[in-house]
């Protein structure tokens, strides 16, 4: 009698380990499968850590004693909330636009003027400003020629954009204080101090 009580102590006992082990197992595979992989979670955490990303752009900017422009580097994270719902060009103007006069740099666009809007076409961009621009064209046509620089440069070093066409108030403009504007202009060269 005490070996079958024994015997069947032994037997549940068994039994039962048998079941903890099963279920232990089952716990730790519904761990497992709510984890991702290991290799799915080192990805994420490395996409995690990799810098947003930015976009690169230049402004040229007048120098406040010498008639030239210099070109200063500046970029933007493609989340910037300045860049929702308006291209890289329109940002770029704006920020030209607004620029606030800085040590050596003031901004070569004359106060009041507003982007009335812009358009890209192919190569070309078009870029429509305010009665504020041409209004406040005073002084020697080399200031004109800086302002109109400061624009087509900074927006003919972006990718893809060989042209600016600049209009006012809608319209084409065939000279601004002596400087022809009856044509897109190029990437201006010779607008810079010699190095």
């Amino acid at each position: 009698m005490r070996k079958r009580l024994s015997f069947l102590l032994f037997v549940l006992l068994v039994v039962s380990m048998i079941f903890a082990g099963c279920s232990k197992g089952d716990q730790e595979k519904t761990l497992q499968n709510n984890n991702p992989p290991a290799a799915e979670q080192e990805e994420k955490d490395a996409a995690d850590l990799q810098p947003e990303e930015e976009i690169d752009y230049v402004l040229f900017l007048k120098h406040k004693d010498k008639p030239y422009i210099l070109d200063e580097a500046y970029s933007v994270k493609k989340s910037d909330e300045r860049l929702k719902g308006i291209s890289i060009e329109e940002f770029v103007v704006r920020e030209l636009i607004g620029f606030e006069d800085f040590q050596a740099y003031v901004n070569p666009i004359p106060k009041g003027t507003k982007l009335l809007s812009i358009e890209k076409e192919n190569q070309k961009v078009v870029v429509n400003l305010s009665k504020e621009f041409a209004d406040g064209q005073k002084g020697i046509s080399n200031d004109t020629l800086l302002s109109i620089g400061s624009i087509v440069n900074s927006l003919t070093v972006l990718e893809g954009i060989e042209e600016v066409e600049i209009l006012v108030e809608g319209k084409p403009v065939k000279k601004l204080n002596g400087i022809d504007m009856t044509h897109p202009f190029g990437y201006m060269e010779g607008l810079y101090p010699d190095k």
